[in-house]
């Protein structure tokens, strides 16, 4: 009895540390953003982490960017999950802190969902008609300023550093593995 307490005293404590979180919803890649390879996953990285290492290629081709922010949402969904990558440590962190950052330059609430801003931020930029039927597409949720203000700051976006970073460590992670810790005590003067 006292064994089954103590467990569930554990149980609690750990549920109100929030460790116990469970993954969000899986969210799928629109076709669109995943040509680069057989891989969603691999097409994301390798797209988010090339848009978002020089966002000065993306001026003017908000098409192009609303593609890359789409990916980045996959990516902030699917590899933190354990769905598609297992165990990514400190990726997890920087990849949701990168999505922060975007939403927030761009104006998307934090309490859209995921799929909903992937789908259409797709759907935009591929809608025929191109930049000028783009804005028309963007529901009031995802693009609360208007579709007009949202597809105007992809085609100007600056510099953002957490999306940078992330992809570039998530790309990192997905093609090498995770970095090899270093003993400390190997790095000391040999006799």
């Amino acid at each position: 009895m006292i064994l089954r307490a103590g467990f569930l005293a554990l149980a609690g404590l750990l549920a109100g540390c929030g460790l116990a979180t469970p993954p969000e919803p899986p969210v799928s890649l629109p076709p669109v953003a995943a040509r680069a390879a057989l891989n969603p996953v691999t097409a994301a990285l390798r797209g988010a982490a090339t848009a978002f290492a020089e966002t000065g290629r993306l001026q003017g081709r908000p098409a192009l960017a609303a593609l890359a922010v789409a990916q980045l949402e996959y990516l902030a969904v699917e590899m933190p999950s354990g769905r598609v990558a297992g165990d990514i440590g400190m990726v997890q962190p920087l990849l949701l802190a990168a999505r922060q950052e975007v939403r927030g330059v761009l104006g998307i609430p934090a309490t859209v969902p995921p799929q909903r801003v992937i789908d259409a931020l797709a759907a935009a930029a591929t809608v025929p008609g191109g930049d000028a039927a783009a804005p028309a597409t963007l529901p009031p949720d995802v693009a609360p300023g208007g579709g007009a203000l949202l597809w105007q700051r992809l085609g100007a976006l600056p510099r953002l550093p957490q999306a940078n970073a992330a992809t570039q460590r998530a790309l990192h992670y997905w093609e090498f593995g995770p970095d090899e810790a270093i003993e400390i005590s190997m790095l000391g003067r040999r006799p």
